[in-house]
């Protein structure tokens, strides 16, 4: 398939449901039920857009064909993602058990990617990773992903802390009354050297006995119990 299109302007069949903006640009859904994503910014560079499109990993959506307008790069198109972003669940009905697994998978498809290409994988915010219908997490917004600015000895910590940052605030947060909790929580947040789903597994390990934990909320419940 051509990874670009050429138009004389935007069709309609581009933009049939506007279903979210962000900082550069807006996303619709389109006739063939995929997204286009229009930047506000004309000048904005295609090149590492170019090279997104050359990507195929499962866990993300990367643009798959590139739209020019009247010359112009205008914006892509990617594949369409059915769920909700993880800040957006319902925790009280999500089961931790479920989202644990699919934490877990993401994180190896995560290290794949890191070290294939040592990218930095720049905007891991909850409002971008999708909870799938068939449980699965998928990072949706893949267009800002770049070489890494500075010299790194180990892309997949990096990604991995910018994950660990993002899940903090649900799944990691506090001072914790053991030792390996406080130790662990460090190694996520700080160096990258821990996985978050690690974390999760050992806090669920302790709680074991203490609290009926089915859901993310239980979990968060649970947290507390946990917490100096």
């Amino acid at each position: 398939m051509e990874n670009r299109i050429y138009l004389d302007k935007v069709p309609r069949s581009l933009k049939m449901k506007k279903i979210g903006a962000g900082h550069n640009g807006k996303c619709y859904l389109t006739n063939k039920k995929q997204v286009y994503k229009e930047y506000y910014n004309k000048g904005i560079d295609d090149e590492i857009t170019d090279r997104l499109t050359k990507l195929n990993y499962e866990g993300f959506t990367f643009p798959k064909q590139l739209v020019i307008v009247d010359g112009v790069f205008k914006g892509y198109i990617k594949d369409y993602v059915e769920g909700q972003t993880i800040d957006s669940l319902d925790r009280t009905k999500t089961n931790i058990g479920d989202f644990l697994e699919a934490l877990k998978a993401f994180e190896t498809q995560l290290m794949e990617f890191s070290y294939d290409t040592e990218l930095d994988v720049c905007d891991l915010n909850l409002h971008n990773l999708v909870y799938t219908n068939d449980n699965r997490i998928v990072n949706i917004d893949t267009d800002i992903i770049h070489p890494f600015i500075y010299p790194i000895t180990n892309p997949y910590f990096e990604n991995l802390k910018e994950l660990s940052s993002s899940l903090q605030k649900i799944f990691l947060d506090g001072e914790f009354k053991s030792r390996e909790l406080q130790q662990l929580q460090n190694e996520c947040l700080v160096k990258g050297f821990m996985r978050p789903s690690t974390f999760i597994s050992r806090a669920l390990y302790r709680l074991d006995g203490y609290a009926d934990i089915n859901t993310i909320d239980d979990y968060e419940q649970g947290l507390v119990l946990l917490r100096k």
